[in-house]
Formats: structure tokens, C-alpha cells, sequence
């Protein structure tokens, strides 16, 4: 979930470096960046955008909209595979088209072909404000499967958007796409054992992110995907550190048990055990024998569990699904997974490390929690428990 989301707005919202005009910047000035930058070894791919803010109606209704103009093909093909097309095409073919997100063309109750209008402002000066209606025909409707990204996104031509956005209210941004972006200095992917070959695409990513700066310097702010929108992966990241704890917690509540378990179990073979340490047998034969027991409960237990979990996790989307329909026929408001606030299909990539990790972990968790019935097992009195019970 966490890639997911993250991997949306860095392909489709922030880039993987972006540069962001502090004045305004004329046409040429913006072409003459981006060629520069599309000579650099290590860029794969230059967008240039202008960013801006409008209000967008139709006939029966308005809203806020983030305008983006964009040059075409503005998007390769790993960031247009994350986009689903609802609707029309992707590309804008002239500077009449405009691109929704689903969000926005719902709340407008638009359809393909339809024509929207946009009104932007433009500064006079002593507070005075030119408004400027333009007319677009709805020649896209897409989705990226998270909210936040669809319920503002109209995407127009660069050239339309040069001519509708005002200089001192818009965005002037160079993205520019590197081979690996996952490489640069980041808490969410980054964590834990370097191995020599992410060394180096940390130290290659770096170089690239340095040259950008120096070349669009000092006009232009340089940024990385995860400095640009910090406050959310910082969220993300949070939200996926509290998950961890949980399933930590769970883990030990399981040995508690184990362990009570054999405690119990203790006792109410304590005759059994001073029988056998009557009769010659060994501490270290007790305590192994409560190891051994404590070792299968927790292999068993651990081998179902991860069989259970991988098939969840396989069918995650259809058991949410069903469930919400279940909870649904029973008159429950209650939605399990909102997709306001999440992806709308959850993707699954399973990650054999970190299941076996978690497997190994939880088996040395149950091995542990034995431990103390099985000394407690191994130092029963024979004479005690034998004078007791005869």
C-alpha cells in the first residue's frame, strides 16, 4: 500500500527531481532548461509544466481544480501504466482538449466530449483582479486509484496553459525522471542492511539530483521526490511503523500463551515428570523435552499462520469486497476499506524476505517463551511431588 501510493506521486504528481522557478520564466527561458537538463548523463526524461489554480463549471455544477499544462507525451510508459483511462484518451491532442480525474468530472457530472469552462484570474495591481473565462471539450477522463490525486487533476496543453495562467500565480516546474528514484536518500525504502550495488545507485542518484541543481541554479529550487511531499510519506511511514508494532504486539501475546500453556501443562504432569526424574532422568532430558514441544507448537502454528496470511494477502481485494457486501446486507453502514483515503484496489506484492524474517521470528519468539516452563519442569522435586501425591 505504502509503494503504492508512493509510487503515484512520483511518477504522475512530484517526478523523481523537480525544479521549481522562484520568478516567473519566460518560454524560451523554460526550453532552454529543459534541453539542458535532457544532456545530463543519468536523466531518462524531461516534463516541463506550469501549475496553477482555476475554477472549473459546468452546466449544473463548479469546482477547485489544480490546472496542470503539460507538453505531450508528458507521461512514459511506467507512469502511464498507473493510470487507468476511463474514459477517452490520455494524450491532449489540441489546445481546446482538457483531461479530468474521475473525482473532478463526477463532481461536475460531465461525460467525454462535453464542453467545461475554466476561470482564472489575472493581477492588475491595487487590488484589482481581470478575470478570464476559456472553454475546453472534455477529451479525457482517468484514474489513478487514489483520491487525492484524482479529485483536483485537469490537465491542459502547455501552450493553452501558458495562455490562461497568470505569471504571478503559477508554477513554472522542470520534472525530470532518473533510472532509479527509489535510490535517493529516503526513510521508506532505504532502511537497514547496504548492500555495495544500492550504494552505488544512491551515490549515481545524488550526482544526478546535484548536476540538475547546478545547472538550473540559482533561479530554480531543486528538490527530490521525498523532500517535495515529506509531511505525507512521513505519514505513510508512521502509519507503517504502528502496523509493525501491532503485529509485534500479537507476536508476543502468542508467546504469553505458549508459554502459559506450558506452565499449565507443567503442572498437571508434575507427577509424570517426578516420576521420570526418580527414576534417573536428566534435567537436560526435561527441559529438552519442553523445548522440543514449545519448538513444534510455534513451527505448526507459525507454517499456518503464514499459509493462512499469504492467501489473504493474495485475495485481500476480493475478502474486503465480500465482506463490505456482507456487512452491507445486513443494513451496517460500516465500510471496512474507504477508498478516500486509500488506493482503490490495494496491490499485492509479496516480499519473500521480510515473510520468511517474520516467520523465523515468530518461531524464536515461541522457542523463548518456553524457556521458563521448561526450567520450571526440569527443577520439580521428586520427593516433594511423589510424598505429596502418595
Amino acid at each position: 500500500m505504502v509503494r503504492g501510493i508512493t509510487q503515484r506521486f512520483v511518477e504522475l504528481g512530484s517526478y523523481h527531481v523537480r525544479a521549481v522557478a522562484r520568478f516567473p520564466q519566460s518560454e524560451e527561458e523554460m526550453d532552454a532548461n529543459a534541453e539542458r537538463l535532457r544532456l545530463l548523463p543519468g536523466v531518462n526524461g524531461v516534463v516541463s509544466e506550469l501549475q496553477g489554480f482555476g475554477l472549473l463549471y459546468s452546466e449544473t455544477a463548479r469546482t477547485g481544480v489544480t490546472i496542470r499544462a503539460l507538453e505531450g507525451p508528458f507521461w512514459n510508459d511506467d507512469a502511464a501504466g498507473l493510470v487507468e483511462v476511463v474514459a477517452g484518451e490520455l494524450e491532449i491532442t489540441n489546445r481546446e482538449s482538457i483531461v479530468l480525474g474521475v473525482a473532478v468530472a463526477r463532481r461536475l457530472d460531465v461525460a467525454l466530449g462535453e464542453e467545461v469552462r475554466v476561470l482564472t484570474v489575472r493581477s492588475l495591481g491595487e487590488g484589482r483582479f481581470l478575470p478570464r473565462v476559456s472553454r475546453f471539450t472534455v477529451s479525457g477522463i482517468v484514474s489513478t486509484g487514489y483520491r487525492d490525486l484524482d479529485r483536483l487533476w485537469t490537465l491542459v496543453s502547455l501552450d493553452r496553459g501558458r495562455q490562461i495562467l497568470a505569471d504571478e500565480s503559477a508554477r513554472a516546474i522542470i520534472g525530470v525522471r532518473i533510472d532509479d528514484p527509489y535510490a535517493l536518500p529516503n526513510p521508506l525504502f532505504n532502511r537497514g542492511f547496504r548492500s555495495v550495488g544500492s550504494a552505488t545507485a544512491e551515490r549515481e542518484a545524488l550526482a544526478v539530483r546535484e548536476a540538475v541543481a547546478r545547472v538550473v541554479a540559482p533561479e530554480w529550487h531543486v528538490s527530490d521526490w521525498y523532500g517535495t511531499e515529506r509531511a505525507r510519506y512521513v505519514s505513510l511511514q508512521t502509519s507503517r511503523n504502528l502496523l509493525v508494532f501491532i503485529m509485534a504486539l500479537v507476536l508476543v501475546v502468542a508467546a504469553i500463551n505458549i508459554s502459559s500453556s506450558l506452565i499449565l501443562l507443567v503442572l498437571e504432569k508434575e507427577t509424570e515428570i517426578a516420576i521420570l526424574r526418580a527414576n534417573g532422568a536428566p534435567r537436560g532430558t526435561i527441559i529438552g523435552a519442553f523445548l522440543t514441544a514449545a519448538t513444534i507448537l510455534g513451527v505448526s502454528g507459525t507454517a499456518i499462520g503464514v499459509v493462512v496470511g499469504l492467501t489473504l494477502a493474495a485475495n485481500i481485494n476480493g475478502v474486503l469486497a465480500g465482506l463490505d457486501a456482507l456487512l452491507r446486507a445486513f443494513g451496517s453502514r460500516v465500510e471496512l476499506f474507504s477508498s478516500e483515503f486509500y488506493l482503490e484496489t490495494i496491490p499485492v506484492s509479496i516480499d519473500v524476505l521480510p515473510v520468511a524474517a517474520s516467520a523465523l521470528l515468530a518461531i524464536a519468539i515461541s522457542f523463548l517463551a518456553s524457556l521458563l516452563p521448561a526450567v520450571k519442569a526440569a527443577r520439580v522435586r521428586p520427593d516433594r511431588i511423589l510424598r505429596r501425591h502418595g
